[in-house]
């Protein structure tokens, strides 16, 4: 079950590239408040994480983004995918069943 801290966090498919903008923003903003925490597909290298930084940094993009997270209050997971050239992609949300 939900908690109140990511109850907002439904499952929804993106219409525009803002869509996917405004996503990957909120699930940054609620990293740093600390009630998400990524959750690593696997294990990425010191270089890989720095070279991901540095295309950033200039202003590039990848083609496709997909992000795992997980509530850090209630355990529920969240999937966020998107291809960064047109914005497709959607949030998904698995809830926690313990």
């Amino acid at each position: 079950m939900s908690c109140d801290e990511c109850r907002d966090l439904s499952t929804h498919n993106f219409r525009s590239a803002d869509d996917l903008i405004h996503a990957l923003r909120l699930a940054a903003e609620e990293v740093n408040r600390g009630v998400l925490a990524r959750v690593e597909a696997g294990v990425s290298s010191r270089s890989t994480d720095d070279a991901l930084r540095s295309t950033l940094a200039s202003g590039a993009l990848p083609g496709t983004v997909l992000y795992r997270f997980r509530c850090e209050l209630c355990g529920d997971r969240f999937t966020l995918t998107g291809d960064t050239s047109d914005g497709s992609g959607g949030w998904t949300r698995e809830e926690n069943q313990s």
